[in-house]
């Protein structure tokens, strides 16, 4: 009999992901019964059904939450659709992110006009934007911007677009960042130092006891960006922490996050960085109000359901799991991975793999050879349960008539 004991398509209680919405709403006072009815209607359908996406079709090559947004941010939003004809933010959403990381706590006002003085906390329209700003108020001609290679790359490729040079250190094996070949590329031009933990598309976690000496090792005169992107996804509590609490002591430090991963918001575009006041105002002094009502009315739901969070870090793990196991019993090699994804060297022509899962099967994974130069392997993020049964189902029958 399978065991259903960590099992979030079910709870491991006989309940549903429709139960689980019902219950987590009504527990919470949030949705009438008609309006639970149409978000019900987003859950419901065929048995290999993503959040979000035709039925059918199994989508794990974004790295989107498949377990959906959290009950609270969906009331949220439900409850201003009438009210988009006005502008608005949520008042209380930098003050729970400056608690949430323990920096000094500057409220917004509730005009979206108002500037906000002396904040720890800059809030954009998804953590690109935010590192578009950053590169446009760091990075000048001529400099260099330094980044593990592979990895998410956008600071580069930002870089190259304003004829500043971009250095890229090779991973150590293993997938790890070389942080002492990262430290010691740093020369009097550079601008910008990347930190991505976990890595994209590695899943690897820089611990802060690593990452805090070598952003002492690194000249003040240059930004450290650290992009924490997916370190919600992490399984030890203490690596959910992350690098915030080294700005107090290192003001060259940036660290950037999103909803967009275990929040389950990507549709809905929201991001924020942490750093000190002067670098906060120099990042937003190279942004535009991307805000909207929605989106941090949204943004400050999701932060106060931890329930959600849990079920979606769970959610990850417990498909990383169940790939590590399926993958080890094929003899397929992997990346073992702190984030919401898994790298798999499938040793054969990706292209055509990839191709032939999505054309026969209807099941999208990541061309790690097309987005990343990594000949041979793929990215695939843990779906719900059958998404993942799906895919491995998918991949064998691929693999035996190759």
């Amino acid at each position: 009999m399978k065991d259903t004991s960590n099992d979030l398509s079910t709870g491991g209680s006989g309940l549903s992901r429709r139960g689980f919405l019902r219950g987590a709403l009504v527990g919470a006072g949030a949705l009438s019964v008609g309006s639970f009815e149409a978000v019900a209607q987003m859950v419901g359908g065929p048995s290999v059904r993503g959040w979000g996406v035709p039925p059918g079709l199994v989508r794990i090559d974004a790295n989107e939450n498949a377990l959906g947004p959290s009950p609270r941010a969906v009331e949220a939003v439900l409850s201003l659709v009438t009210s988009i004809n006005r502008y608005g933010q949520n008042p209380d959403l930098l003050g729970k992110l400056a608690r949430r990381h323990g920096v000094p706590v500057v409220e917004w006002t509730d005009s979206p006009f108002a500037p906000v003085k002396d904040s720890w906390i800059a809030v954009g329209a998804g953590s690109s934007d935010l590192l578009f700003a950053i590169g446009h108020a760091f990075i000048r001609e001529g400099q260099e911007v330094v980044e593990s290679l592979p990895g998410f790359g956008f600071l580069t490729r930002l870089a190259n677009m304003q004829n500043a040079e971009s250095v890229r250190v090779p991973l150590l094996e293993g997938m790890k960042p070389d942080l002492d070949g990262l430290s010691n590329a740093v020369t009097d031009r550079t601008a910008v130092v990347v930190v991505t933990t976990p890595g994209n598309p590695t899943g690897q976690l820089t611990p802060l006891s690593q990452l805090k000496p070598f952003v002492a090792s690194i000249p003040e005169r240059v930004l450290v960006l650290v992009d924490e992107a997916y370190i919600e996804f992490a399984e030890n509590a203490e690596d959910r922490e992350g690098a915030a609490s080294l700005i107090a002591d290192h003001p060259n430090v940036i660290v950037t996050r999103t909803f967009s991963k275990v929040f389950g918001m990507a549709g809905m575009r929201v991001g924020y960085a942490v750093a000190n006041p002067a670098m906060i105002d120099r990042m937003n002094s190279h942004r535009g109000n991307t805000l909207t009502l929605l989106s941090t009315h949204a943004a400050s739901a999701a932060l106060d359901d931890e329930t959600h969070m849990t079920r979606s870090r769970e959610l990850a793990i417990d498909g990383k799991k169940y790939f590590y196991a399926q993958l080890d019993e094929m003899g397929i090699e992997y990346a073992p991975s702190e984030s919401s994804f898994v790298m798999m060297n499938m040793k054969t022509d990706v292209d055509e793999l990839v191709r032939r899962l999505r054309e026969d099967h209807n099941v999208r994974v990541g061309n790690a050879k097309a987005r990343w130069n990594i000949d041979g392997w793929i990215r695939v993020t843990a779906g719900l349960p059958e998404e993942n049964e799906a895919f491995i189902a998918a991949l064998k029958k691929v693999m035996v008539s190759s």
